[in-house]
């Protein structure tokens, strides 16, 4: 098989307490806070479960662990349970993430969307395994500079992989970063 995820690129849990949780992976963990959301009720997120967020990194990768807070939920529904929210795996190029979303829909295995944007700013679809966990594949997540702070990024929005233009993709978003630094530098 020449087709292969390239590594496991983060974990994302739900939790009961967002202040809580952080506190333990930085505090406790020594890990490091890239950055936190909340989305408004009508703004498309993690999967429409997803409250709040919080992204922490061990190195200059966006983030390995996606902290997550559900809507309306003290016990949150069966299909959104607190514990595991998803796996994300790396892939190695833009073609492989392209080529496993093919094979993903030769083989019916259903996908549940692709997406660009948001924290980490990364091309991704997201499909389930045979027991229903959420996985989520990407190329080129960010990386944090020596600053320490994340590059800006679009809202996450929908896309449709088989037409995304990843070239562009990439000019756009490291035009986005030049001006980020300019304007830090003004």
């Amino acid at each position: 098989m020449t087709l292969r995820v390239g590594r496991l690129g983060h974990v994302g849990i739900a939790v009961r307490d967002m202040e809580r949780s952080v506190n333990f992976y930085t505090e406790v963990l020594g890990m490091q806070l890239t950055e936190q959301f909340n989305y408004g009720m009508d703004e498309v997120g993690h999967g429409v479960a997803v409250l709040s967020g919080s992204f922490v990194r061990n190195d200059s990768t966006h983030h390995c662990l996606s902290i997550f807070t559900l809507r309306n939920a003290v016990e949150p529904p069966a299909q959104h349970a607190f514990g595991l929210h998803h796996i994300a795996f790396e892939m190695n190029s833009s073609d492989d993430l392209l080529a496993l979303y093919r094979r993903f829909e030769e083989r019916g295995i259903a996908i549940v969307n692709a997406r660009k944007g948001g924290p980490g700013n990364q091309p991704r679809f997201y499909g389930r395994d045979p027991d229903g966990n959420l996985l989520e594949f990407y190329w080129s997540i960010d990386q944090i500079g020596w600053d320490g702070i994340p590059r800006p990024y679009p809202p996450i929005e929908e896309i449709e992989l088989e037409s995304f233009d990843f070239e562009a993709f990439e000019r756009d978003r490291e035009r986005m970063a030049a001006a980020a630094k300019a304007a830090n530098k003004a």
